[in-house]
């Protein structure tokens, strides 16, 4: 039975968005530095044996009876269809940096809690996030030296209200293959975002570019975006 929560253990209140690329990345790593050297990490590692690799390192946070924000790493709970399920008990460790924290068993039945966001695990099918960050960094770095891209972006962006440049780094998989970059072109769905059941254009880290049938793929995953994006699949 894990140790009810304390406001000692020093819960992380973030109320901004996180994102894969920087509040994220850095929340999660301060998480796992607690983690790493605490005590009953085995036991946690042998309870779910996915954490940190086929199961992605994700921060959930809810509101306590006081009000107060806690956050925390989700180290055991339901993990079905590429996601926790938030509305049934599940645990977090609620440790950063040089905070110890605890593990504390929340019943999702009874808060409202919501995720702000994973980073990829490092399973054998996914690098680990270095590697996906410098992999983002170089098709980033491909479009900017492209001025043909830069410019068909920039007609696309004032038609359709996106970002002055491109920002969704994904990851589609057919059967051997495995593609990841940056849509650079394709079509929006009636919210705004990329419709995956139609063509999309990929700049790809070595600077290439492919068309690819996103709808053909086994899987299509969104590597950045925070909470809204992160490890969304579909097939």
């Amino acid at each position: 039975m894990t140790p009810p929560y304390s406001h000692a253990d020093q819960p992380h209140d973030d109320e901004e968005p996180l994102d894969f690329l920087s509040n994220i990345g850095e929340d999660v790593s301060a998480a796992q530095q607690a983690l790493f050297v605490h005590p009953e990490l085995a036991g946690w590692l042998e309870r779910t044996p996915g954490l940190g690799r086929e199961i992605p390192w994700t921060i959930v946070s809810f509101a306590d009876e006081t009000g107060r924000r806690v956050s925390g790493l989700v180290v055991a709970g339901h993990f079905t269809n590429g996601t926790w399920d938030l509305t049934t008990e599940f645990v977090l460790f609620t440790g950063r940096a040089r905070y110890s924290g605890t593990f504390l068993t929340v019943d999702g039945t009874t808060v409202n809690a919501r995720q702000r966001g994973s980073v990829p695990g490092v399973g054998p099918r996914r690098p680990d996030c270095i590697t996906l960050l410098k992999e983002l960094q170089a098709a980033s770095m491909a479009w900017a030296a492209r001025p043909a891209l830069r410019a068909h972006w920039a007609v696309f962006a004032a038609t359709h209200g996106c970002q002055a440049m491109p920002d969704t780094f994904v990851e589609l998989r057919f059967q051997d293959k495995c593609y990841r970059g940056l849509i650079i072109d394709g079509t929006l769905n009636s919210t705004g975002s990329w419709d995956m059941e139609q063509c999309v254009e990929l700049l790809l880290p070595t600077g290439r570019t492919v068309e690819l049938l996103a709808d053909q793929a086994d899987s299509v995953t969104f590597l950045t975006g925070g909470a809204q994006y992160d490890l969304k699949r579909f097939g």
